[in-house]
């Protein structure tokens, strides 16, 4: 049993592949649209995220200068105390 297609039923499948095809390289050009899209978005990120680990290092690098300056003046107290319960002279030499 052969069954035929009439002219305008291939006609019309033909119409309808031709506008699938149409919307697949639309479909196409918008989805290589999204990926650069996204390629851009990502190296911002990457140059956020570069960003943020410097200001991390400075920030690191102020607690660690707080750090010395909380020592260095514990030191000099210290050190004033002992130059007053000493009976020694300290000349500065320049």
């Amino acid at each position: 049993m052969s069954s035929s297609l009439s002219p305008q039923h291939v006609l019309q499948r033909m119409a309808d592949k031709r506008q699938e095809l149409e919307q697949l390289l639309v479909l196409r050009q918008l989805s290589s649209h999204l990926q650069t899209h996204f390629d851009e978005l990502s190296e911002k990120f990457e140059g956020l995220m570069q960003g943020n680990e410097a200001v991390a290092k400075v920030l690191e690098n102020w607690a660690d200068l707080f750090r010395t300056i909380e020592l260095t003046e514990n030191y000099a107290t210290q050190d004033e105390q002992e130059q007053e319960q000493s009976s020694l002279v300290r000349i500065p030499i320049t």
